[in-house]
């Protein structure tokens, strides 16, 4: 019996070793899993090309470190200029409110020194005023000094500065001393007798108050206010950017009650000389003409504000939304860009052209003209 299972055992395994050396269709399965881990063990030796693509395409990295985005550090951000004192663009940057009344007008000090100027409508629409803002430069004197509005609270933000006005309605002032998030330096409230960080010439209130930017700067580190700055800046170019959309050397601005503005390019200038109301403006401080390298004119939403009371007429705040975006042209050497501007809270202004491509601007002084509208400016 022991025999015959035998016989019977090694009849099975010598048909099972014939049918596999048959190559009966029945040995395909058994020999999938032979077959599995070659391709497994395959599949590790097609990886190391991966590697060698990472390393090719991380050869084109350099390329953005290379881009010239940050100019050297001693050109000052917002005139594209070089200065002695490379100190001085770390510091913040001093925003004084200037009257632009008729009577005030007359008697501007100062504001051919400053980087760049606002110009925007304020109290009920009926007239300007100006916002001056020093860095690159220290002016002894910058006047009229006038009281603080709506507007100056978005463009001190947005550049991370100090603003040094004299006065404004009690809400206005409410809001730059407890709310705004910058140093206000007010010359009723801070310097009552106005011979400590402002000087008063005369006695007519339109005229009488100047300011300095060492006084202003006295006025932080007595406050223990030292704030380093570092925000980015315009882009400059003394090669003017394609895409001009025409020439433009005569540029008017319509603005409220006989404010309305006149620029003219003068070649042997370099430069936009201005015209308000009139005559020429030349300042005493250079006895040169105003000079702008730069004509921005912006449109902003302009809303007017019935509960701030800006004087004792009962005239109405104005609010200019210089915080968001709009439409822009720039003029600088005798021709006109087409664009939109975009700003916030926390960063400067920027000047988009075709594309929203930064547009740059020509080193040296630049204007900031504020409109309600775009056809507030014609040009020729």
């Amino acid at each position: 019996m022991l025999r015959h299972l035998v016989l019977s055992f090694s009849l099975v395994v010598l048909s099972s070793v014939v049918l596999t050396a048959c190559g009966s269709s029945q040995a395909a399965p058994t020999a999938t899993p032979t077959k599995t881990p070659m391709a497994a063990t395959a599949a590790p030796t097609a990886a190391p090309p991966t590697p060698t693509t990472a390393v090719q395409l991380a050869t084109p990295t350099p390329i953005p470190t290379s881009a010239p985005t940050p100019p050297p550090g001693n050109i000052a951000p917002f005139t594209g200029l070089p200065v002695a004192d490379p100190v001085k663009l770390r510091q913040l940057p001093i925003f004084v409110c200037v009257n632009n009344d008729p009577v005030g007008r007359s008697a501007h000090w100062g504001l051919s020194l400053a980087d760049f100027v606002y110009e925007y409508i304020v109290d009920g629409f009926a007239l300007t005023r100006l916002t001056a803002m020093y860095q690159s430069k220290d002016a002894d004197r910058i006047g009229p000094v006038r009281s603080a509005r709506k507007p100056n609270i978005w463009m001190v933000q947005m550049y991370g500065g100090v603003l040094a006005c004299s006065g404004g309605s009690d809400k206005i002032r409410y809001l730059l001393k407890n709310e705004s998030g910058f140093p206000y330096l007010d010359a009723d409230i801070d310097d009552p007798s106005n011979n400590v960080y402002f000087q008063s010439l005369g006695s007519d209130y339109r005229t009488r108050m100047q300011a300095n930017t060492q006084g202003v700067r006295q006025w932080l580190i007595d406050q223990g206010i030292s704030l380093d700055w570092n925000k980015p800046g315009f882009p400059f170019a003394e090669q003017a950017p394609a895409g001009e959309t025409g020439p433009a050397t005569v540029i008017d601005i319509t603005y409220p009650g006989g404010n309305s503005v006149e620029w003219q390019y003068e070649p042997a200038l370099n430069g936009y000389v201005r015209f308000q109301g009139g005559p020429q403006e030349i300042d005493p401080a250079t006895n040169q003409p105003i000079l702008a390298s730069n004509i921005i004119v912006i449109a902003a939403r302009h809303e007017e504000i019935p509960d701030m009371i800006e004087d004792e007429l009962g005239t109405h705040g104005v609010d200019i939304k210089l915080h968001e975006f709009g439409d822009l042209r720039l003029f600088r050497d005798g021709k006109v860009y087409e664009g939109t501007w975009r700003a916030s809270q926390e960063a400067p202004p920027k000047w988009l052209g075709a594309g929203e491509v930064p547009l740059t601007l020509k080193p040296g002084q630049s204007w900031i003209q504020v409109v309600q509208e775009i056809p507030d400016v014609t040009y020729q």
